[in-house]
């Protein structure tokens, strides 16, 4: 048995009760809690039986296990970043907003100027 049999089931253990434990106290979507139990849930898989990710990579037409297992982590870090770019732009609309409402709200005029 290699180490990584070892370690990564652990990693994703522990992974796996992190994304939960936020999901309970608000902090994920029940969609993000789940999308990420199971991907910790196939390292765990792959982990302990490498031979598993042949079959899934047959099933999507790739030859090699491995070449599987580095497109899904492609797909999942492209996800990731996505993700992040629109929350990012969320953000910076939601403080646009209240930058523009604050600026609103402290205008100077004219007669303020003189005293």
């Amino acid at each position: 048995m290699f180490l990584y049999s070892i370690i990564f089931p652990i990693i994703s253990l522990i992974a796996i009760s992190w994304f939960l434990y936020r999901y309970v106290n608000g902090k994920n979507s029940l969609a993000s809690a789940i999308l990420w139990t199971v991907l910790w849930i196939f390292v765990i898989i792959f982990s302990i039986f490498p031979e598993t990710s042949f079959i899934f990579a047959r099933l999507f037409g790739i030859t090699r296990g491995l070449d599987f297992l580095i497109i899904v982590v492609f797909v999942v870090l492209f996800y990731t970043v996505v993700k992040l770019y629109f929350r990012l732009d969320e953000t910076q609309d939601q403080l646009n907003t209240i930058v523009k409402e604050l600026a609103l709200e402290n205008e100077i005029t004219p007669d303020e100027e003189d005293e």
